[in-house]
């Protein structure tokens, strides 16, 4: 055994103590009391009402894994990526770190299960699968949408791939929050889009979204895309949804958007993809989170194309995006 080999397992082993760090410092708002000036330990101790000596280990440790800094004078300020935990910060990665440190920590703990098994751990440990979990109440609802806002930055080039010139109308299938279907709408001020995806998500969105730039642009519209999506637009989003569905649920969705395009339009799908040479990908991690957590799956370029063509269209273009995402451009056949 070398000492790098050892090193690098023992980095594995460990990481699941940064998450949870980083989770903590997330729950007791950190970087939110560091937002305005630096403080000290007895500082932060009374503000968040915890014990001071192990608060202090906590930040030490935060800021070995540089989410925290120190001043010359002890007192603890927010690094750059520390900053990514401020509720107010753009882009805001609190959510995320919240679920990833919460539920999704939970059902991860639970991988042996599902491996063994084949069940989803996530249901093993919450008794509810992820998405009717999070659809409980609309706090959870806020929060999930929240998280997964904050994890898509690859949404920002998306504008710019596929000619919208001949576009009128766009549809943000499952859209959630809508921070893809805005992403568009910013960039190309003569579109009007339609968020779509279930009644309380909508509801929450509507509100969200009402003093947004655009916003008397978006049309809002709920229901199952199982059973129906709005007709009649040139534009189909359809963003990490089919990830999380099993190939015959993936056909489903496709067939009904399929019914509703345009006879010229386009299905933009973003979602990870599993390269097929075998180069490292964080769909590979993906991957497994989705077997752990979601019950489904990250698919090669091949595999989307099957699915694509099953449903009556064509994969006519994939480009690459931030995170190694992808862009599946597609057409009706």
């Amino acid at each position: 055994m070398t000492d790098t080999a050892a090193r690098r397992m023992m980095d594995l082993l460990i990481g699941p103590w940064a998450t949870q760090a980083v989770h903590t410092a997330a729950t007791l708002g950190l970087a939110d009391l560091l937002a305005a000036e630096p403080a000290t330990a007895a500082e932060l101790a009374e503000r968040t009402a915890t014990h001071q000596p192990s608060l202090t280990r906590l930040l030490r440790f935060l800021v070995e894994l540089d989410v925290l800094a120190t001043d010359a004078d002890g007192r603890y300020r927010t690094t750059d990526l520390g900053r990514t935990l401020r509720t107010e910060e753009h882009g805001s990665m609190r959510d995320l770190a919240l679920l990833y440190g919460d539920e999704f920590y939970a059902g991860w703990g639970q991988l042996l299960h599902t491996v063994r098994t084949g069940e989803n751990a996530f249901e093993h440990v919450h008794g509810a699968a992820m998405y009717p979990y999070f659809a409980r109440t609309p706090e959870l609802t806020a929060r999930f949408d929240r998280a997964m806002a904050a994890s898509s930055s690859f949404f920002e080039p998306v504008p710019a791939l596929y000619d919208f010139s001949r576009a009128r109308t766009v549809v943000d299938i499952a859209g959630g929050n809508g921070a893809l279907l805005t992403t568009v709408l910013r960039a190309h001020p003569a579109l009007s889009g339609v968020l779509f995806d279930t009644a309380h998500v909508i509801e929450a969105a509507r509100t969200e979204l009402a003093d947004s730039p655009g916003a008397d642009r978006i049309g809002f519209e709920s229901g199952d895309y199982y059973e129906k999506v709005p007709a009649g637009s040139d534009v189909y989003l359809l963003s990490r949804v089919l990830h999380g569905r099993d190939d015959e649920a993936c056909v489903r969705v496709l067939e009904r958007i399929r019914e509703a395009v345009t006879a010229d339009g386009a299905l933009l799908i973003i979602e990870r993809v599993i390269p097929e040479d075998g180069t490292p990908s964080l769909a590979a991690w993906f991957d497994v989170h989705m077997l752990a957590i979601a019950g489904g799956f990250e698919r090669s370029t091949a595999e989307y194309s099957g699915l694509l063509e099953r449903a009556g269209f064509t994969l006519a273009a994939v480009h690459d995006l931030p995170l190694d995402s992808r862009l599946l451009v597609a057409e009706p056949r």
